[in-house]
């Protein structure tokens, strides 16, 4: 090999890994500012988390204070999509004793460890060290990453980055370690792993250094929720696949529905990531004329956020918002280190500008936000805490049903909320209806994964909660769903 200002350049059949640049002093300083701003971001939206990031808060408080995995305590459950954001909030619940407080420093640790791993990643392919930062801020600032604060995105950012290391340094086990925790986080985010895989040859020279690794991080938590819980994977496969879509919108066409509702949040999302896109078959060109090496490894994470997007089009399931993240993430990261190869001058620019356009309109939304930029749920989560707070006095020790929203409810509520996020006395139903609708080979998966699955009756319901139009004495009110209210009876 022959190095050229710095930067070792491979042969034409040998994998791309490039000697990291000599550190320079300043990481510290962007350190601070990404944690800064990522903190900033929180306070902005702490008040506006969508109903589902309470479910994920309800478990890990519930884990954190009682050793229970549930969404309630007085009944198990399986429906927490990402085990792995459970249990590490539930860890730091348990230092902080605030779940919401657990969640804004777990969100901060995760987009400085984001940036660091950017840069490390950007300076061992030769690009400068304000890719990591800038690459994180484009991820902590995106309005609709800031939406789904509460869930998984963040973390499943970071561990982004870890893929991204592993793929640039072709590190079998740091591979290994990035696939398994991804796995742990959401299932569907091992296509990111599988497509570095595919277009990182030299990780196959280590193969079973990685297999291995990979199954003794992920393996132990399927098998032992397999047997304990009777499902190896969250509940919500199955929920969430009966839901299939909303009338005529589905995962495919559902970001015109939200342009329609958010259009301004959802421009000022999609800029980074539109960006990337156009990107990635310039890169995809440029690779097979054997040029743009040192980027490659960033391409396959953007090719991976496409590939996760036609995954989720080919399921049809319904366009919850969230579920764009990983798309979202993957193409922006690229974008940033696409402008870290390029005239700096201009890259600079174009960074900074999207990162204004990112801070004006966060804060032009509100400070803090009410609601979150890009949601669907029917009310706040103000609103949604006060009428749980007055359920949880005027139920007592009885059990009441959701109105369709339960997470922040149940979250303020403490008391018996549910359904079939909560009670597992609803599944059998529902998994007897995805059972007859799935092909063969799907069906026969199910059954697998639900060989040790032992229902229960559902809980006996005292108390009624469902929503009516109109204003009334518990009023609800979101940008989606207008003006509604809830009313609470007893089961007579």
């Amino acid at each position: 090999m022959r190095v050229a200002d710095g930067v070792t350049v491979p042969r034409p059949l040998e994998p791309a890994v490039t000697t990291p640049r000599p550190e320079r002093r300043g990481w510290p300083v962007w350190t601070v500012v990404v944690g800064a701003v990522a903190a900033g971001a929180f306070w902005l939206v702490h008040a506006a988390l969508v109903d589902d990031a309470y479910i994920t808060l309800s478990y890990a408080r519930n884990l954190a204070f009682h050793g229970h995995w549930g969404l309630i305590e007085a009944e198990v459950s399986n429906s927490a999509t990402a085990p792995l954001n459970v249990l590490v909030l539930a860890a730091f619940t348990v230092v902080l004793r605030d779940a919401v407080l657990a969640l804004g420093v777990v969100f901060v640790l995760a987009g400085v460890a984001l940036a660091l791993l950017l840069r490390a990643a950007a300076r061992s392919s030769g690009l400068p060290g304000w890719v990591g930062p800038l690459g994180a801020l484009l991820v902590v600032g995106n309005p609709l990453v800031l939406s789904t604060v509460g869930l998984e995105m963040t973390l499943a950012a970071a561990l982004l980055g870890v893929l991204l290391l592993a793929a640039v340094r072709v590190r079998p086990v740091l591979f290994g370690v990035a696939a398994g925790l991804l796995a742990l986080t959401r299932l569907d985010l091992v296509v990111f792993a599988l497509l570095v895989l595919l277009g990182r040859p030299g990780l196959w020279r280590g193969w079973w250094r990685w297999l291995l690794t990979a199954s003794a991080v992920a393996l132990p938590w399927f098998t032992w929720s397999w047997f304990a819980f009777g499902s190896a994977v969250p509940d919500t496969l199955v929920i969430k696949q009966l839901q299939r879509s909303w009338g005529d919108w589905d995962f495919s066409n559902g970001l015109w529905l939200y342009h329609g509702a958010f259009p301004t949040a959802v421009v000022v999302s999609l800029l980074p990531p539109l960006l990337g896109l156009v990107c990635l078959p310039v890169l995809g060109a440029l690779r097979a004329f054997r040029r743009a090496v040192r980027l490659w490894p960033w391409a396959l994470l953007g090719a991976g956020g496409v590939a996760h997007h036609h995954v989720y089009t080919l399921l049809g399931v319904p366009p919850y918002h969230w579920y764009y993240a990983p798309g979202l993430i993957g193409l922006s990261l690229l974008l940033a280190g696409v402008l870290g190869a390029v005239w700096w001058e201009l890259s600079l620019l174009i960074g900074c500008a999207l990162l204004a356009v990112q801070a004006g309109f966060a804060v032009d939304h509100g400070t803090p936000w009410r609601e979150a930029a890009i949601a669907t749920n029917w009310g706040s989560a103000a609103e949604y805490a006060r009428i749980g707070t007055e359920v949880g006095r005027l139920v007592g020790s009885g059990t009441v049903t959701s109105p369709g929203e339960i997470g922040t409810l149940a979250y303020f509520c403490e008391c018996a909320v549910v359904d079939g996020f909560s009670d597992r006395g609803y599944l059998p139903e529902q998994l007897q209806q995805r059972v007859a609708a799935a092909s063969p080979p799907v069906r026969a998966l199910l059954r697998l994964n639900y060989r040790h699955f032992r229902p229960e009756p559902p809980r006996p319901v005292t108390h009624v909660l469902r929503r009516e139009p109109g204003p009334g004495e518990w009023t609800i009110r979101s940008t989606w769903a207008g003006e509604s209210h809830l009313v609470l009876e007893p089961v007579r």
